[in-house]
């Protein structure tokens, strides 16, 4: 019987989701716009991060992204940024969407072609997004499409996490 239990306990371990207080998976992944170019989140260190997992024919990716504009403009790159990481299978696709929403390269685009992200995050869809504090734990999990409310709730966590 302690084996069984024991046993149950390392699935869970090994196959449970990050969780708020968890410390944020570790990447490094190459710019959309400049795949010569690689951003790693150490390099966040210390600003507040929403991470968001997307793709192009994502309807929820779709509906949420030019929140995440909006969003990023509203708040100074400096303390609060968004990291939208692409898990197109064809890059173009997600330049020519992104080109869409956002013209003018406010987000952080990144692009995991090997979807590492959503594997390491164990992701159960798309969109899932992750508010990461400054110490790189995760603050917050989102599954799921956010919609205008939600996102005035994010705001919320957002600031004080920036207060911190």
């Amino acid at each position: 019987m302690k084996k069984v239990i024991l046993t149950v306990m390392i699935c869970l371990t090994l196959f449970a989701a990050p969780r708020e207080g968890d410390k944020q998976v570790a990447y490094t992944l190459p710019l959309l716009y400049k795949p010569a170019k690689v951003l790693s989140n150490s390099e966040m260190r210390g600003k507040v991060v929403l991470l968001n997992l997307w793709a192009s024919w994502c309807s929820g990716c779709q509906e949420e992204m030019p929140l995440f504009v909006a969003l990023q403009k509203r708040h100074n790159k400096k303390d609060f940024i968004v990291v939208a990481a692409s898990i197109d299978s064809v890059d173009d696709n997600a330049k020519e969407f992104l080109n869409r929403v956002d013209p003018d390269k406010n987000l952080i685009a990144l692009y995991d072609v090997k979807k590492s992200l959503p594997k390491a995050y164990r992701c159960p869809g798309l969109p899932s997004s992750f508010l990461i504090d400054k110490e790189g734990k995760i603050a917050a999990v989102y599954i799921g499409s956010l919609d205008k409310a939600m996102i005035k709730d994010l705001e919320k966590k957002i600031a004080e996490l920036e207060r911190k």
